[in-house]
Parts: C-alpha cells; structure tokens; sequence
C-alpha cells in the first residue's frame, strides 16, 4: 500500500509539472564570479562572418489553430473538465493516461488559476509544432499542499488527422512565487 502511495505520488508530480506545477525553484548558481573581464572574439579580416540565421516565416493560421489547442487546454483544466482537457492532448502521447489519472487526483483536492504570460509558436515543421508557454499557476483552494509558480514549457505539439494536439512538454524553467 504504501509503494503505491508513493508511486500515485510520483505520478501526480509528474502530471503537476506537465501542467506546468513546478518541482524545483530557481537560484543563482553558487560561488563568485571569476577575476577579469569577458572577451570579445573578432574574426580576422579575411574570414568572412557566417550568414545571420534567417528566421523561417510562420503559417499565421497555424499559428493560431496551434495557439488555441494550448488555450483550450488551460481552459479546460482552469475549469476542471478532464474530458475537455484530454481533447487537446495527442492520442500517442507518453503521458495521456498519466496525465487523466493526474487530472482526476488533483481536481478533487485542488482548485487552481492558471494564467497564461506568454505564448508563442517556436517553430513548424511539418507535423510536430514546438511552443514555448509562460504560465502561471495559483492556488484558489483546496485541502493538498501547493506553491504558486511560474513555469517556462516547451510543448511539442503534433497532428492528429488534420487537428494539432499537445503531444509532450518540458519545462524550461520553473520558479516558485513569494508573497
């Protein structure tokens, strides 16, 4: 009983952070900074500078379709609505039955505001989107314990038929609120 305590513990953490309800804090690295100053690297003369990095133009219909299966997802948990939420997540998805079973463990103790900072599209290409989300997420009530937070997520998003749905995430940083 307890290993599955611990293993239903695991899975909620988990979940929390896909959601974008982070584990760790953000710090400053320990130590002092190193003497001197930094050094500025100047090609020689006859080395021509590689080309600056163009960036590739987005479809902006895309853009939003993409844009709004990430909104509808935060609305969805934002209200509670697992079948909603689970619309917005890839089939295929490592963590789809995971994050159902999360879904239905934290909305029975928790009610949370999610606000979305920022949200743009990384990158297309082809089927599989990248997008970067600032978010973040509070507690309204509930008897579970939580820390307010900002996340930074990565999501990638992929095509199922001709509809984007989130498929994985990562978060890139992740930052407890203090009041």
């Amino acid at each position: 009983m307890i290993m599955k305590a611990q293993i239903l513990r695991r899975m909620i953490l988990g979940w929390i952070v896909v959601c974008s309800i982070p584990i760790l804090s953000a710090q400053d690295l320990p130590g002092s900074s190193l003497p001197g100053s930094s050094t500025t690297i100047v090609p020689p003369a006859n080395e021509v500078a590689p080309a600056a990095v163009v960036k590739k133009e987005l479809d902006p219909a895309m853009v939003k379709e993409i844009k709004d299966v990430v909104k509808t997802n935060i609305f969805a948990v934002s209200k509670r609505n697992i079948n909603m939420a689970l619309s917005t997540i890839h089939p295929e998805s490592p963590t789809a039955e995971s994050s159902k079973d999360m879904m239905t463990y934290i909305f029975a103790r928790l009610q949370l505001k999610y606000t979305i900072q920022q949200l743009e599209v990384k990158e297309i290409d082809g089927d599989e989107a990248k997008v970067e989300v600032l978010q973040v997420t509070q507690k309204l009530s509930g008897n579970a314990a939580f820390r307010d937070n900002r996340v930074k997520m990565l999501h990638t998003m992929k095509r199922d038929g001709k509809k984007w749905k989130m498929f994985s995430s990562e978060a890139l940083l992740i930052e407890y609120l203090k009041y």
